[in-house]
């Protein structure tokens, strides 16, 4: 490890000097969650450059905010400065290195290479891959055999490479690109070419192979699709039941804090509950962490198609505008983003997330009593903090949504356009129909759209007022029972706290079971601990096998839920490097600390897994699919929290 704390006094240093100054005024002003400002951002990099650890060639994956510890966000009041530093990524000279810079005292606290590793694919590399293949002559001469001279009108896709244990591959930094035929309509991936695959090395800016499986007819089938724009559609007056305080909210009971990073995309952060007048922790730090994609086609074009896309390409940087009336309704409040461009330079995204209230259009609860016909009942409302991050053909559209029954929620909805495969089938009545449909659906004639997952794995630091919780799982258990009630079985419940770090299958002890975060430390009146219930919606885990490289590097995947003792640095599910990592690191290496999680600060990882085998209604642009996680109050509260609930109001 190295760490500087001066350099010549280059116009880098000036400048980091001079903006030092300004990040005084602003740590006294700036919450210690707050995301890094564009002078921040703007400062980490000229107090790197004057310390002569960056150059104009030095590229950044990642600056985002180093967070301050626990403790000290915990115990922070307004008015106090906030310990300001920057976490960075950096690739100079094919080295990558990471530290933290110091934004109040203008210093590098830490820095160090980290060998073997490659960081997230750069925007600048996918268009650098897109030129490297098309000039080369190999791959003209292919895309000849096809009929293809004019490469003006075609759309080139860099696909994140994987890890095969390839030697030819070892320690390049690679993509592989595969072509679509753009000449006509908009749906710029429904004519795949396919069969031509170039394998890029982005350092040395060539073509190392080229795959060439043979010639497939392109699909002619018309694919294209209309819809709104989003300047059709201008923002409503606001209407809303919520505030919002630069990167905090406040809406009835709950508060939180927000912001974007680059990685990982949204978010929350000190999700509170105002229990009359106490304000009650529940989760520290929400955040996606991985998503695992893997498609299901041994063909050489198609096995290394496991995509990593948080980790290899970045949720944040990929977030897309939302357009009022679409993405988000009317009268929702539009939020910009700050996040550092691949030269570390801030760039404002316009309307990257949206904050609103929406009526569910269902009874928070009611009763109807025949005894006296009386009735009783309150409308439900929710709020949702969303973005969506346009992946490539994929669109996910996330979700963090409070109720006024005290739970958190996170919905996915899963839309945009499949992933297709050009085949020779045009119907299911072709000889070759079997062949070209072992793998996926045809949806379009010349078009199949292969089967594939997702695995989205969302870290949740859990602070069940405070730090020290303890995970119980609560297996329904089946009994026989004797008797005169002439009743011959029941089931009961039965507590096992989790001791030791690692994954949690959830049918283990061949039942149902129910994980429920308590802290031991406190009771409610009732004399119970406060807990909330981990409910899973989809949790779907991965049929691959566990010696396979994807699965190795995704081992997340194989189970709905994992435990791990807090430590800050632990953020990715599989591991801060897992484009073309070799397995191993995230969560496998995390639990093999073999940490205490009993009566401690104790992270979950829930994994949000679903299989998609395609329909034909899928294309030629997918209807949202929805998928959920809950955390549910259980004795976190003496009684229902919404009994009492004011209609648009709080508690009473």
């Amino acid at each position: 490890m190295t760490t500087v704390t001066g350099g010549s006094r280059s116009w880098t240093a000036l400048l980091a000097a001079a903006l030092t100054v300004c990040l005084g005024l602003r740590g006294a002003n700036a919450h210690p969650l707050d995301p890094l400002s564009a002078d921040e951002i703007r400062s980490a990099v000229a107090i790197l450059r004057g310390a002569g650890l960056a150059d104009a060639e030095t590229r950044f994956p990642l600056i985002d905010l180093d967070e301050p510890p626990k403790a000290s966000v915990i115990g922070w009041q307004a008015g106090r400065n906030s310990a300001r530093s920057a976490f960075v990524v950096a690739r100079r000279e094919r080295t990558v290195y990471e530290g933290v810079v110091d934004l109040a005292a203008g210093t590098v606290s830490r820095w160090q290479a980290i060998p073997d590793v490659q960081p997230s694919i750069l925007v600048e590399e996918w268009k650098r891959a897109q030129r490297i293949a098309i000039d080369d002559p190999d791959w003209r001469a292919a895309m000849a055999k096809r009929g293809y001279s004019d490469f003006d009108k075609l759309f080139c896709e860099p696909f994140s490479a994987g890890y095969f244990a390839d030697p030819a591959e070892e320690g390049r930094r690679l993509v592989k690109v595969a072509c679509f035929d753009a000449s006509t309509g908009t749906n710029v991936w429904s004519r795949p070419i396919e069969g031509l695959y170039a394998v890029v090395d982005l350092d040395e800016r060539k073509v190392v192979r080229l795959i060439d499986n043979g010639v497939v007819p392109v699909s002619r089938d018309p694919a294209d699709f209309t819809g709104a724009e989003p300047a059709e559609i201008a923002p409503a007056a606001q209407n809303r039941d919520f505030t919002l305080d630069g990167n905090e909210v406040r809406w009835k009971d709950w508060s939180l804090y927000f912001r974007m990073d680059r990685r990982a995309g949204l978010i929350v952060s000190l999700v509170r509950f105002n229990d009359q007048g106490r304000q009650r922790l529940v989760l520290y730090r929400g955040s996606l962490s991985e998503l695992f994609v893997p498609y299901m086609d041994p063909d050489s074009g198609w096995s290394f198609r496991t995509y990593m896309d948080v980790g290899e390409y970045g949720f944040g940087l990929l977030s897309s505008p939302l357009a009022p009336g679409i993405d988000c309704p009317r009268d929702a409040s539009f939020i910009d983003a700050t996040l550092p461009d691949d030269n570390g330079e801030p760039v404002l995204m316009k309307s990257r997330i949206c904050l609103f209230e929406r009526d569910t259009g269902s009874p928070l609860w009611r009763h109807a009593e025949i005894v006296n016909r009386g009735y009783a009942g309150r409308p439900a409302t929710e709020l949702v903090l969303r973005t969506i991050a346009a992946v490539g053909n994929y669109d996910y559209v996330v979700d963090w949504v409070l109720t006024e029954t005290g739970v958190i929620r996170i919905d996915v909805g899963a839309t945009g356009i499949d992933e297709v495969k050009g085949v020779a089938t045009r119907t299911m009545a072709d000889l070759s129909a079997a062949r070209d449909t072992a793998y996926g659906t045809l949806v379009a004639p010349n078009l199949t759209a292969v089967n594939h997952d997702h695995f989205l794995s969302f870290r949740l630091d859990v602070d069940v007022d405070g730090p020290g919780n303890t995970l119980v799982r609560q297996m329904l258990t089946p009994q026989r029972i004797g008797g005169d009630s002439g009743r011959r079985s029941l089931w009961r419940v039965v507590d096992e706290d989790v001791r030791d770090e690692g994954p949690i299958d959830g049918h283990a002890h061949g039942g149902d079971e129910l994980w429920r975060i308590i802290n031991p430390n406190l009771t409610n009146t009732l004399g119970q601990h406060p807990g909330y219930e981990l409910r899973p919606g989809h949790s779907a885990t991965s049929l691959l096998a566990s010696d396979d490289y994807p699965q190795r590097r995704a081992a997340f995947s194989a189970a709905p839920l994992w435990i791990t003792a807090y430590d800050p640095k632990e953020l990715y599910a599989a591991g801060p490097y897992s484009n073309q990592s070799r397995g191993g690191d995230g969560l496998p290496a995390y639990a093999a600390q073999h940490r205490p999680v009993a009566n401690a600060d104790i992270v979950l990882w829930y994994t949000m897994g679903f299989h998609h085998v395609p329909r034909p209604e899928d294309w030629p642009v997918m209807s949202t699919m929805w998928h959920s996680v809950s955390l549910v109050p259980d004795g976190f509260f003496d009684r229902n929290p919404a009994v009492d609930q004011a209609p648009g109001g709080t508690t009473k």
